[in-house]
C-alpha cells in the first residue's frame, strides 16, 4: 500500500502544478489512479482510471461536432515479460466547441485487468493523435494478499443510482461511482468526497460484526473522526462512506479507514486535495428564486422540487449548471445565452407587463423560451360568446413542431392568457377555450 500512497502524492504534486508544465512541448497532461480489488478466488483486479481534461486535448470539427481521439495503450510487467497488452482508441466528441475550453470538463474512462502475480509493474501511455503530444506513467505494484480484509480506497466525485448506458464502466449494481483519478476536488462543484471499498471475510465470519474507523487529517490535525458498527453480510461486501467538504477548509487532506474484526484489523490510506476556485457564478435575476422560475420555462422535470429547502450554494450549483447546459445545448458560450435570454426577459417586460411583470406572464414565458413568432394575428372575440368581446392573439413559429399558441385578454387588462396550445408538449390546452371566443370562431385561423 505504501507505494501507491507515494505515487498518488507526486500524482497530487503533479496536478498542482499543471499549470507550469502545460507548455512543455510535445507533452499531454493527464491524470492516471489505479485501485485494487480482489475476485472470488483470491487474484487481483486492477483498475486503470484515467482523465484527460477537455482543455488538454486538441478538437476537431467533424461531422457536426467537435472530437479528439486518445490513442491508449496499457501493459503489464512482470520482470522483464510482458504479462498483459491492451490498446484502445478513444474518440472524445463534444457538441459544443466552448466545452474545449472547459475548466472542469474532462473525459473519463477505466482499463481493467486481473493477475495472480505477487508483483508486476504497470506502463500507460497515452497519444493525442491530432495535437501530437503524449502521455507516460508508469509504476510498480503488489498484488492484494488473497487473504486481503480490505479493497483498496476509490475516491469518488458523485455516487448516484443510474441503470442508463452513461458510465456504465462506472457502475456497481446500477449505480454510478464517479471516480477522480486526479484526486482534486472543489467545493464549488461536490458536496461530498465519496469512498468506496469493498470488505471480505472468510464464511465462518458472515454474521459476525466489525467496526469501520473513518479519519481525516489536514496539516496533522484531525478534522474528522467517525466509527461504524456494521456486520459481514456475505463473502464480498461493498461499502461507500462520505465526507462532508461543506465545512472544509481548502487543502490537501491525509485519510484512513480501518477495519477491526475481533483481533484482526487491517487499514488503508487515501487522499485528496480541495479546491475552492473562484466560481464564475451564471445568473440572469438577482433573487435565486426568481432564476427558478425561470428555469422551469426552459425544463421541468429536472429541476427539483424541493427548491425552496435549499441552501444558497446549493442554488447557485443547479443555476449555474443550468445555464451551462443552456450553453452547450444551444453552442453558445454562458455569456451570449444569457444575453439572449436577457433580451427576451427585457422585451417581454416592455410589452406584457400588466398587474405583474411581463416575464412572468403567459406570453412573456412564450416568448423568452421560444423568441419572437413568425406570425401573430390579432382579433376580437364575437358576441356568440357567454362572455363579453375581448381581445385575443395567435402566434404561430415556422421553426421545430410548428408550435401555435392562442392566448385572450381575459380581464382587458393586458394580461394575455394562454388557452389553446398545439406542438409544445410543455404547455397544456383549456378543455373549454372554445367557449372564451364563441361557436363561431373560425378554427382554421389555428392551422400552420
Amino acid at each position: 500500500m505504501k507505494n501507491i500512497r507515494i505515487f498518488k502524492q507526486l500524482l497530487i504534486l503533479a496536478a498542482l502544478t499543471l499549470s507550469v508544465t502545460a507548455g512543455s512541448a510535445q507533452r499531454l497532461n493527464m491524470h492516471v489512479d489505479v485501485s485494487r480489488f480482489l475476485d472470488e478466488s483470491g487474484n487481483t483486479i486492477v483498475l486503470v482510471d484515467y482523465q484527460a481534461p477537455y482543455r488538454n486535448l486538441m478538437f476537431m470539427a467533424q461531422n457536426g461536432g467537435f472530437f479528439a481521439r486518445l490513442d491508449v495503450e496499457l501493459e503489464i510487467a512482470n520482470q522483464d515479460s510482458i504479462i498483459y497488452r491492451q490498446k484502445v482508441t478513444d474518440n472524445i466528441g463534444i457538441s459544443s466547441k466552448y466545452d474545449a475550453s472547459s475548466q472542469r470538463k474532462s473525459y473519463l474512462n477505466r482499463l481493467v485487468f486481473s493477475t495472480d502475480e505477487p508483483r508486476f509493474a504497470i506502463g500507460f501511455k497515452a497519444l493525442d493523435v491530432y495535437a501530437e503530444t503524449e502521455f507516460k506513467w508508469s509504476m510498480e505494484l503488489e498484488a492484494l494478499p488473497p487473504f486481503s480484509r480490505l479493497s483498496d480506497i476509490e475516491l469518488n466525485s458523485r455516487v448516484s443510482p443510474d441503470s442508463s448506458s452513461y458510465l456504465v464502466k462506472f457502475q456497481r449494481n446500477k449505480v454510478v461511482y464517479e471516480p477522480i483519478p486526479s484526486v482534486l476536488l472543489s467545493k464549488n462543484y461536490s458536496e461530498y468526497a465519496y469512498l468506496y471499498m469493498e470488505i471480505y471475510s472468510p464464511s465462518e465470519e458472515i454474521g459476525s460484526s466489525y467496526l469501520l474507523n473513518l479519519s481525516l487529517e489536514q496539516n496533522g490535525d484531525l478534522v474528522l473522526d467517525e466509527y461504524l458498527d456494521n456486520s459481514f453480510e456475505r463473502l464480498r461486501d461493498a461499502i461507500s462512506l462520505k465526507i462532508p467538504l461543506r465545512d472544509l477548509s481548502a487543502g490537501r487532506y491525509q485519510g484512513n479507514v480501518t477495519m477491526q474484526a475481533g483481533e484482526s484489523m487491517e487499514s488503508r490510506d487515501f487522499e485528496f486535495v480541495l479546491t475552492e476556485d473562484i466560481e464564475q457564478r451564471y445568473r440572469l435575476f438577482e433573487n435565486a428564486d426568481d432564476e427558478y422560475a425561470l428555469m422551469r420555462y426552459f425544463m421541468q422535470s429536472n429541476l427539483p422540487a424541493n427548491w425552496t429547502a435549499f441552501d444558497g450554494e446549493t442554488k447557485t450549483r443547479y443555476i449555474n449548471n443550468f445555464w451551462q447546459f443552456m450553453a452547450t445545448s444551444a453552442g453558445m458560450s454562458e455569456e451570449n445565452i444569457i444575453k439572449l435570454v436577457e433580451e427576451r426577459v427585457n422585451h417581454a417586460n416592455r410589452h406584457y407587463s400588466s398587474l405583474k411583470a411581463g416575464w412572468t406572464s403567459d406570453m412573456g414565458r412564450i416568448y423568452i423560451r421560444n423568441g419572437a413568432p413568425a406570425d401573430i394575428y390579432k382579433d376580437t372575440s364575437s358576441d356568440a360568446t357567454r362572455f363579453v368581446r375581448k381581445d385575443y392573439q395567435i402566434w404561430k413559429y415556422s421553426g421545430g413542431t410548428k408550435a401555435v399558441y392562442l392566448f385572450i385578454d381575459i380581464q382587458m387588462n393586458n394580461n394575455y392568457r394562454l388557452i389553446y396550445v398545439n406542438g409544445d408538449d410543455m404547455e397544456n390546452t383549456n378543455p373549454d377555450w372554445i367557449k372564451y371566443l364563441g361557436t363561431d370562431f373560425d378554427t382554421n385561423l389555428l392551422r400552420n
